[in-house]
């Protein structure tokens, strides 16, 4: 039996501070540059003429005659006392605020003595104050601290003759929970393999909160410095091994007395946060171009596979939210977005190729059931055409001083204002300024939209059923895509035996299909694609699964078979 126990890794760093941050000394040797603290890359510990600093064994390497990469090493070294006759001060900027818990210092070589960090606002008023003794080279100076815009760090002690020597400054701490802190943890990960629906994995867990330092009602705690965009990593330990199991980013932190709760969502759900505007009406553009545009700035990294890449795709992408416009191009492409056991967003085209074997050893229990036939699929998609002649989109309206945003509910082209500056002109929105409020008439062409459903049907009705239809819609198709697509939606309802299986997890992720062994003896097994995966992190890694697939016997070319044995419940064989 397998020794399973879980750790979740959770980054609790103010998500900005390190990109906003502007480093600056007057206390740093020459051929240190401050400006790389905001790349935290670690440099060598170099052998110098540090009194007593090394062996010459070879352990240690040179100082190079030309050193690049080396972000801060302090111009004087200590006396024998290990003061500095001018403290090396490093100073940090911001153009916003920040809040963080702390400071995670990485210094290179021997730590110094004492050191003293002062926190001001960004009107210049110091708002903190604290020492620090640090007893590590990743030291965190924990001083929780809300809406600092400047930082001062002032080195007051080091060892005898030696230098302060520093890669790198984390907004924050990493902070690890384990078997002895976490309670329940659950994780929930989910594809919907025609892509009509783009789901969100999510991680939720509970933990005793000793020090309830995420209790809500203490005013002291690291909850104050929690924000959405941090990330948390789940690591399920499997007879010592450690399994990763996806990256999470806070949605919401909640506390009952003792226990903390935190709700996170994968990369997918970021994608909510914020509005694609930049869509446009698109006229064979590979599916790659568009997604590059719905993931830039987002900061989300992602990767394409060609044969999705190079999908072309027709229609229009009106303003929505992110999310909302990756499903129009995964929907029309055949394609996918995987998040799980993932540092990433993998989008695919999904195949039925086995990856897992869920064998009796592994089985708690199997149902299966035949869902509704489905006989016909039809998607319906529009068509745009430019206008010729331009029109009044938005007559007379009095806009305020400055800079103005109007949004269309409908595609538009060449546009133009009767009074003001256009500083941006685009598919579904324009902005424009005014020097004083005035009334504006914006002029353009429309888009014209012709409906259009594209079906695809069985060539004969199985035995015994009576038609029945399913109908999508989506926004990016041309008549011989959306044949495509909605001919593989067809094919796939036509595995119509859905399971749900509760077993051992291994490395199963949805989307994946697997051979999943039948409880009766010579009757063959199941083929079957995973939809749903909820899997147990703390109670023995015990998964609940739902697939859809067909039963095998004898041939894997019958994707249904004349047998289907229902309300199959067993235990572990």
């Amino acid at each position: 039996m397998s020794q399973t126990s879980f750790e979740v890794v959770y980054d609790l760093k103010d998500t900005t501070a390190l990109h906003d941050s502007i480093p600056s000394t007057m206390d740093n040797q020459p051929f240190a540059v401050e400006n790389l603290l905001k790349q935290n890359t670690p440099f060598p510990d170099y052998g110098t003429l540090e009194a007593d600093y090394f062996l010459l064994d070879g352990s240690m390497p040179e100082l190079p005659d030309g050193p690049e990469g080396i972000s801060f090493w302090s111009s004087e070294l200590s006396d024998k006392n290990g003061l500095f006759q001018k403290n090396p001060v490093l100073i940090i900027l911001f153009s916003e605020n920040h809040t963080s818990t702390g400071l995670t210092f990485h210094f290179v070589g021997e730590i110094p003595v004492q050191f003293q960090v002062r926190w001001y606002d960004l009107a210049g008023n110091m708002i903190a104050l604290k020492s620090f003794q640090p007893d590590s080279c990743d030291y965190y100076a924990r001083n929780l601290v809300e809406n600092y815009g400047r930082l001062e760090v002032e080195f007051q002690k080091a060892k005898p003759y030696r230098y302060v020597k520093l890669w790198g400054i984390d907004y924050g701490v990493v902070v690890t929970w384990n078997e002895n802190d976490i309670k329940t943890a659950t994780l929930v990960e989910e594809t919907d393999p025609t892509s009509n629906a783009l789901k969100i994995n999510k991680l939720t867990f509970q933990f005793i909160d000793r020090a309830n330092e995420f209790n809500l009602a203490n005013s002291e705690g690291l909850h104050k410095a929690l924000q959405k965009k941090q990330h948390i990593e789940p690591y399920e330990i499997v007879n010592g091994e450690r399994l990763f199991l996806g990256r999470y980013f806070l949605t919401a932190p909640s506390s009952d007395k003792s226990l903390a709760k935190m709700e996170a969502t994968d990369y997918i759900g970021l994608l909510d946060d914020t509005d694609f505007k930049e869509g446009r009406v698109y006229n064979g553009e590979p599916a790659g171009n568009i997604l590059a545009d719905i993931f830039e700035g987002t900061g989300i990294p992602y990767e394409v596979a060609k044969d999705v890449a190079e999908t072309p795709l027709y229609g229009w992408l009106k303003i929505q939210t992110r999310r909302k416009a990756l499903r129009e191009v995964l929907f029309a492409s055949g394609a996918v977005a995987e998040t799980a056991r993932r540092d990433n967003v993998w989008i695919y085209k999904p195949s039925r190729l086995i990856q897992s074997d869920i064998p009796l050893s592994r089985k708690f229990s199997t149902t299966t059931k035949q869902d509704t036939y489905i006989s016909e699929v039809s998607i319906k998609y529009s068509e745009y055409t430019e206008g010729a002649e331009e029109k009044e989109l938005v007559k007379q309206s009095t806009y305020p001083a400055g800079l103005n945003e109007v949004k269309f509910s409908s595609p538009v082209s060449d546009l133009r204002i009767s009074v003001g500056e256009i500083v941006e002109a685009k598919t579904n929105y324009i902005v424009f300024r005014l020097p004083e409020e005035a009334a504006v008439t914006i002029y353009g062409r429309q888009y014209s939209k012709q409906d259009i459903t594209v079906t695809s049907a069985v060539q004969q009705l199985r035995a015994g059923e009576n038609p029945k239809a399913k109908n999508f819609t989506g926004t990016l198709f041309n008549y011989l895509q959306a044949k495509i697509i909605s001919q593989a939606i067809l094919d796939y309802y036509q595995l119509s035996l859905l399971l749900n299986i509760r077993y051992l997890a291994a490395q199963e992720r949805p989307g994946q299909w697997a051979a999943v062994e039948n409880t009766l003896v010579g009757r063959g097994g199941y083929a079957a694609g995973l939809e749903s995966i909820k899997t147990d992190l703390t109670g023995g890694y015990i998964s609940t699964a739902q697939l859809r697939g067909y039963y095998k016997y004898v041939s894997e070319y019958y994707y249904t078979g004349t047998e289907i044995f229902t309300g199959e419940d067993v235990g572990i064989y």
